[in-house]
């Protein structure tokens, strides 16, 4: 039986700063801040945007609305399912799905 035990709160990631750890790159950064997911990278050159819908704290479905990297997998409308899993360390754990595809997830808090 699967249970829930989450030991964190999830209610930080609506004001935070991440990047993602598996990156060398510092100059790649997410911004989210309430309803608005911003992606910067390389340096800000390029950009993602999307607008979130909060399923619970530690879950948002995020609609794409602009993105400005070329040859990005997917499209302006598209929607991608984020589930926080565990936060430890100032590393958060989780999950993304996109069209049926299901990846991990590893960020990195800013502060």
């Amino acid at each position: 039986m699967a249970q829930n035990n989450q030991n964190f709160d999830c209610k930080i990631l609506k004001d935070i700063k991440l990047k993602y750890a598996h990156r060398q790159d510092n100059t790649d950064y997410i911004i989210i801040k309430d309803n608005k997911h911003i992606e910067n990278l390389e340096g800000g050159k390029y950009y993602i945007k999307s607008d979130l819908e909060w399923l619970s704290d530690c879950e948002y479905n995020a609609k794409i609305t602009e993105i400005t990297l070329p040859d990005f997998p997917f499209k302006v409308g598209e929607i991608m399912n984020v589930k926080f899993e565990q936060i430890k360390n100032d590393v958060i754990y989780g999950t993304a799905t996109i069209r049926n595809q299901t990846f991990p997830l590893k960020f990195i808090i800013l502060k």
